[in-house]
C-alpha cells in the first residue's frame, strides 16, 4: 500500500537515540545515522519495513531514489507533487517536504523541490487558450478562429492570407530573375573581354576601396553619416527643436517633477548624467528649485546635452503623470511621424503588406485592425489607417511603429535614409538594441526563462550593479531587491538570480523588456553579457 503524504512512517520512530550507542562503528553500513534510524544489515528482518516503504533511498548513502531529493543537511525528503511548491524541507529521512499549492496565475507541471511556481504563459497576438493554465499545467495556445499559424513568421495570420514563400508567382519571378541575371552576366563578360579586363583585375580594384559601405549592416547600432543630408534635401533640426521644447516648457516641467523629484534625480545620478556637485546641490534645494537647477545645467551646455536630458525625461516619464501625458502628445516619435506622414504614405502604399505583417508579428496592432487593413485594396488608404492608429495612441506607440519600420526599411525606398536621419531614434537604438526591438514581449519573456543560466555566468556572482539599476528604473521594488540580496547571502548567487528573474516576470511583460534594456546598459560592468546578446 502507498503512504499518505505527510503521514509518519511507523517503523522510523520506535528506536530511542540511547539505543544507538550499542551499535559498533564497524557494523555501520549507513554512515549518516540519525535519531530516527538505526543501523542493521539491509537484508535483516529489522529493516524489512524500511525496504518495503523506501526500497530506493536506503540503497546507498549518496542516493535518495526516485521521488525524493537530498537536502543540504543530507536528509532524503519526498518531492512536492505537481501543482505544488516547497515551503520547507522535511526534518527526517523519508518524510514529505512541507508543500503548498501554487498561487493563482502560477503552475508547476512536475514533481519538484522548487521554492516558487512558474508564471502562467499568456497567448500571443492572434492566439487563444486551448487549455487554460492550472496549478499543474501551463497555458496551451492555438490560433484563434479564422487564423492559421504561418510557419515562416511563427505567428497567426488569416487563413486566406498567402505568404510570399508559398506563392507560385514568387517562384515564377525567381525564375525570371535568374534568366535576366544570366543575360546581364553574359553581357558584362563580353564587355570585359573587349576591354581586356579579367575577373582577377576587377577583384584587385575592389580591394582598394574602403569598407565603409558595410557599416550599415552592423547588427545593434544605427550608423548615421554626419555629412549625409536626410531624405527631402534638408538636414534634421530636431536637436534645436528639443532644446526649444525644454526651454519653452521649463515652468511646466518644474511643476510636474518638483512635487517629488527623487526618481528624476536618482536616474540622473545613477547613469552619471550630471556631476556629483550638481546632484548634491539639487538634493539640498529640493522641490521645484532642484528641477530648475538641473534644467538650467543642461540648457547651458547646448543641444547635445539637451538631447540627453530629453532621454532622461523619457525614461522617468511614467513616474510623473503630467510629464507622461505631455510626452505622449509632444514626443519626438510622434512629431517625426506627423512631419513625414505624406512621404510615409507614398513609400508604404506601394506594398503595405510588409509593414502590416511586421506589426502583426510584434503584436503592435489588434487582430481586428489587421483584418481590416488587409481587406483594403487601396495602398494609400491602408497606410493611412495604420498611421492614424499609432498617432492617436501617442508618442510611445509611434516609437514602436518606428522600430517596426526599421525592420522593413529595405522594402521601401527612401525610408532607410529618413530613419537614419532621426538622431533620437539612433540614440534610443544604442540604448535599446535593435535585437530587442525585433521581438514582442511574449518572446522576450520566454527568452529570459531560457537564458537564466547564461545570465548567471555573465553576472559573475555580482548582482549589485544590476539590482541597483532595477531599483532605480522601478523594475523591482525596494522590498524585492532586499529579498534578492538576502537570498544571495543565505543561499548563493544561483538561487538569488533565479528568484530575481521570477520577480521580474511577476511584474508583467513590459518589465521584462526593461530588464533586458538594463542588462544592455550594463555591458561595461558585465563584459560577458555581450555573448548573451550575440546569441539572442
Amino acid at each position: 500500500m502507498g503512504k499518505a503524504r505527510g503521514e509518519r512512517a511507523p517503523e522510523l520512530a520506535h528506536v530511542q537515540p540511547s539505543e544507538l550507542a550499542s551499535v559498533a562503528p564497524s557494523e555501520c553500513e549507513i554512515c549518516s545515522c540519525r535519531s530516527a534510524l538505526y543501523n542493521q544489515p539491509l537484508n535483516s528482518a529489522a529493516n524489512l519495513p524500511l525496504q518495503m516503504l523506501f526500497p530506493q533511498q536506503l540503497s546507498s548513502a549518496g542516493e535518495c531514489g526516485d521521488g525524493f531529493y537530498k537536502t543540504p543537511q543530507g536528509v532524503c525528503c519526498e518531492l512536492c507533487r505537481a501543482g505544488m511548491y516547497k515551503m520547507s524541507d522535511c526534518i527526517a529521512n523519508g518524510r514529505a517536504a512541507m508543500c503548498e499549492s501554487c498561487p493563482k496565475g502560477t503552475f508547476m507541471d512536475r514533481d519538484n523541490q522548487e521554492k516558487v511556481c512558474s508564471w502562467c504563459s499568456s497567448c500571443g497576438p492572434g492566439e487563444e487558450a486551448a487549455v487554460n493554465c492550472s496549478v499543474a499545467q501551463d497555458t496551451v495556445c492555438r490560433c484563434a478562429e479564422g487564423l492559421k499559424r504561418d510557419d515562416d513568421l511563427g505567428i497567426c495570420v488569416p487563413q486566406e492570407l498567402q505568404t510570399p514563400g508559398n506563392s507560385t508567382s514568387v517562384v515564377l519571378a525567381a525564375v525570371l530573375i535568374f534568366v535576366v541575371t544570366a543575360l546581364v552576366l553574359l553581357i558584362v563578360y563580353f564587355n570585359m573581354k573587349q576591354k581586356g579586363l579579367t575577373l582577377k583585375t576587377m577583384v584587385k580594384r575592389s580591394d582598394t576601396h574602403t569598407n565603409n559601405e558595410h557599416d550599415e549592416n552592423l547588427p545593434l547600432v544605427i550608423v548615421q553619416n554626419e555629412h549625409k543630408v536626410p531624405y527631402g534635401g534638408q538636414r534634421s533640426n530636431e536637436s534645436s527643436e528639443t532644446m526649444q521644447q525644454i526651454r519653452e516648457n521649463k515652468e511646466k516641467l518644474k511643476a510636474w517633477i518638483g512635487a517629488d523629484p527623487s526618481a528624476f534625480l536618482e536616474h540622473l545620478n545613477g547613469f552619471k548624467l550630471i556631476p556629483r556637485h550638481v546632484h548634491q546641490a539639487a538634493i539640498d534645494k529640493g522641490g521645484e528649485e532642484s528641477v530648475e537647477l538641473v534644467l538650467d545645467h543642461f540648457l547651458s551646455q547646448g543641444e547635445a546635452r539637451c538631447e540627453t536630458l530629453w532621454d532622461a525625461l523619457y525614461s522617468v516619464r511614467k513616474q510623473y503623470v503630467q510629464l507622461w501625458k505631455w510626452i505622449q502628445s509632444h514626443g519626438e516619435a510622434l512629431r517625426a511621424i506627423r512631419d513625414k506622414e505624406s512621404d510615409l504614405k507614398l513609400w508604404i502604399a506601394r506594398e503595405p503588406k510588409h509593414l502590416l505583417l511586421q506589426l502583426m508579428s510584434r503584436g503592435r496592432i489588434p487582430n481586428e485592425l489587421f483584418t481590416e487593413a488587409k481587406g483594403i485594396r487601396d495602398g494609400v488608404e491602408c497606410t493611412e489607417l495604420l498611421l492614424n492608429f499609432f498617432k492617436e495612441r501617442g508618442n510611445d506607440d509611434c516609437l514602436k511603429l518606428l522600430f517596426a519600420l526599421q525592420a522593413v526599411q529595405n522594402e521601401y525606398p527612401g525610408l532607410k535614409e529618413w530613419l537614419g536621419g532621426l538622431d533620437f531614434l539612433r540614440r534610443l537604438s544604442n540604448k535599446s538594441p535593435l535585437v530587442l526591438n525585433k521581438y514582442n514581449d511574449f518572446v522576450l519573456r520566454d527568452k529570459i526563462r531560457f537564458k537564466t543560466r547564461e545570465l548567471l555566468v555573465a553576472l559573475h556572482d555580482d548582482l549589485t550593479p544590476l539590482l541597483s539599476q532595477l531599483q532605480i528604473r522601478n523594475i523591482l521594488t525596494d522590498n524585492s531587491v532586499r529579498a534578492v540580496k538576502e537570498m544571495q547571502a543565505r543561499q548563493g548567487s544561483e538561487k538569488a538570480t533565479q528568484h530575481m528573474v521570477e520577480l521580474v516576470m511577476a511584474r508583467g511583460r513590459p518589465r521584462v523588456k526593461q530588464f533586458w534594456e538594463a542588462l544592455w546598459d550594463l555591458r561595461e560592468s558585465y563584459p560577458d553579457l555581450e555573448n548573451v546578446f550575440e546569441k539572442f
